[in-house]
């Protein structure tokens, strides 16, 4: 083992109560075991250092506080934010109503004018207009037919009516 004899290698972060050092399982913390590391000397001496300054500057803090001034500043903290708030969202609202008046009309613009070449590429294209000549002469055909079968009906009812008046005489 190369870093058997090394100060602050592995077998100084392990603990080693047979001299071999366990590996961190967590095998020897469930057993309880005693650690003899250095290392963890160490950390338990920053710890306790660290535990010692804290205590310090917790002595320095006042041991009670005024709650009513606390809150009062934390009421009016919340108050001037929400103000700020909506201020902000007032002029969001503002401008965003400006953006919209500049735009509209463009966009309005936009629409007219493609609704316009939409229209005239309808008049001016040729299948358009033998789609619309082809329609005219349809309905104009529809129409015909229907006045034609008006006076066969028309004649037939008549030569009925008249057929057995005569043929009776």
């Amino acid at each position: 083992m190369r870093f058997a004899n090394v100060k602050f290698g592995y077998e100084g972060a392990k603990k080693n109560p047979l001299g071999i050092p366990l590996p961190e399982l967590g095998v020897s913390e469930f057993l309880r075991l005693p650690n003899f590391g250095a290392v963890n000397k160490r950390i338990n001496e920053s710890k306790e250092k660290k535990e010692e300054v804290l205590e310090k500057e917790r002595e320095k803090l006042p041991d009670s506080f005024d709650q009513d001034k606390y809150f009062r500043g934390m009421r009016n903290m919340m108050l001037t934010d929400s103000l700020l708030r909506d201020a902000e969202s007032r002029l969001q609202a503002r401008r965003d109503l400006n953006v919209m008046k500049q735009t509209l009309p463009l966009v309005d613009l936009y629409a007219e004018t493609a609704a316009q070449r939409r229209l005239m590429e309808d008049k001016s294209s040729p299948t358009k207009i033998s789609q619309q000549r082809l329609r005219a002469q349809m309905g104009e055909a529809g129409l015909m037919q229907a006045i034609a079968n008006q006076a066969s009906s028309g004649a037939q009812i008549g030569g009925l009516g008249t057929g057995r008046r005569f043929a009776r005489g």
